[in-house]
């Protein structure tokens, strides 16, 4: 009989056993794209369209691409970290603008070249997204 008792306490006890575990994610942010470095690279992307020099031309495009993205990731967090409401909202309301010319310029990055105006100024638009 005490055999089964302390089984059953022992069960008991196994079972109600409860685990508190929090899980708290350390989030870094990611690295700032300023506007000066996006200005350079587009500016250059621009010329080397105009000069006819395809090939550079797209090996800029990848970077201006990856800043692009850095850029998206920064307003991402901006969104995540939010103090107040208000201040989300705002930068929920520049993300949706920055996704919107992003998507223009996707769609006019497959001919840089007979693109090449239309392109430029929707990244000027982007660029003046950065904050």
């Amino acid at each position: 009989m005490k055999r089964f008792l302390l089984a059953c306490f022992l069960l008991t006890a196994t079972c109600s056993v409860t685990f508190n575990y929090t899980a708290t994610a350390q989030i870094t942010p990611p690295p700032a794209v300023t506007l000066a470095d996006f200005t350079t690279k587009i500016d250059q992307l621009n010329s080397l369209t105009l000069a006819g020099n395809m090939t550079a031309a797209q090996a800029k495009w990848l970077e201006v691409h990856n800043l692009m993205l850095g850029v998206l990731a920064v307003s991402k967090y901006s969104i995540y970290t939010a103090p107040t409401p208000t201040d989300k909202a705002a930068h929920e309301s520049i993300m949706v603008n920055q996704r919107t010319i992003y998507t223009t310029i996707w769609g006019l990055k497959t001919d840089l070249a007979t693109n090449r105006v239309a392109l430029h100024t929707q990244l000027v638009a982007f660029g003046a997204t950065i904050y």
